[in-house]
């Protein structure tokens, strides 16, 4: 174990680019997306996990507090490793991205989960007395859970009220840990999914089935902190988890690199469009038609001067004749 998580600090320290679009804080809980961090950048980010188990594990407290935590990195300009430790044990994520996001391509990703993890690829087959048995979330530290990404961000218009919803939605197919064993998610077989919507820029809402369970939550940004509330296990009722998250963003060396997202539909520039008729930049607040009125009074000004024009020539036509 202590072999295992020096190779995963030493692979760690020894990162020195990343790749990715910027969306190191879309909002995801549970499910894998398909992006990695931006160059030169790491994440940072503890947890406050609170976790109740009523069905199995009776003289429990209602909640048991786990702190965790997590460092994100990434490695040979399109690969990201991120470093979990927590609830007495440790491993890493490896995650290669395949295909590049476009404004018509999905971003496609591969990965694997739970590298080193002390517990085995099925935990259903631990006995009484093994390490972990007794831990509530064994099915979810299962080692070894590869898995592949596709998301796709958007922007829906003029959607529930507002003008820009930026949306990012992700589906893919993973085994192991992504295999559930409550009702609903046993059915995927280990199809997970999510949506997350951002109705501010600084706003994420996601809903997702992790392939083990539904869970949601929502997060806020501000500057380089992102503020992260997650509901886990809402199909199990009783035994659901709750956490509470701070990550920092630490990109003073990263490479700025712009998606087609930020480029074509950014929201802090969505107030900006180009006009039609003139072809200039005009607040997408002022009414077009406003616009097109200048453009026939433009129009009738250049008429009436082809017209002062024209009478000029015929008197000069005249006089010569």
């Amino acid at each position: 174990m202590k072999k295992a998580f020096l190779l995963c600090l030493v692979i760690f320290v020894t990162a020195s680019a990343l790749y990715s679009v910027p969306y190191s804080t879309i909002g995801h809980l549970r499910v894998p997306d398909a992006y990695v961090l931006p160059h030169k950048a790491a994440e940072f980010t503890y947890t406050n996990y609170l976790r109740r188990e009523r069905s199995v594990f009776v003289g429990l407290p209602d909640y048991e507090y786990i702190p965790m935590g997590m460092v994100n990195v990434g490695l040979f300009n399109r690969a990201g490793i991120s470093v979990w430790g927590g609830d007495k044990l440790a491993f890493a994520n490896l995650k290669l991205m395949l295909i590049e996001e476009t404004p018509l391509i999905p971003q496609v990703a591969i990965g694997v989960d739970n590298l080193f993890s002390p517990v085995r690829e099925d935990a259903l087959k631990l006995n009484p007395g093994d390490d972990y048995f007794d831990n509530p979330d064994k099915f979810f530290y299962e080692k070894n859970s590869p898995y592949i990404a596709i998301t796709k961000a958007m922007v829906l218009r003029n959607m529930t009220g507002l003008k820009l919803l930026e949306t990012f939605i992700t589906a893919g197919w993973g085994m192991n840990k992504f295999k559930g064993r409550v009702d609903i998610a046993r059915r995927f077989e280990g199809i997970f999914g999510s949506i997350t919507v951002k109705p501010h820029k600084d706003l994420s809402i996601t809903f997702e089935n992790d392939g083990f369970n539904l869970n949601a939550g929502a997060a806020y940004s501000y500057k380089k902190f992102s503020f992260k509330v997650s509901y886990v296990a809402i199909e199990e009722q009783e035994n659901n988890r709750i956490g509470i998250s701070l990550s920092y963003l630490f990109d003073k060396y990263a490479d700025p690199k712009r998606s087609w997202l930020d480029e074509d539909f950014s929201s802090k520039d969505s107030d900006i469009i180009r006009s039609p008729f003139t072809g200039r930049e005009i607040n997408a607040n002022e009414d077009l038609l406003e616009e097109l009125k200048k453009l026939r009074e433009q129009r009738e000004q250049a008429q009436k001067v082809l017209d002062d024009l024209r009478y000029q020539l015929q008197e000069m036509e005249e006089e010569t004749e």
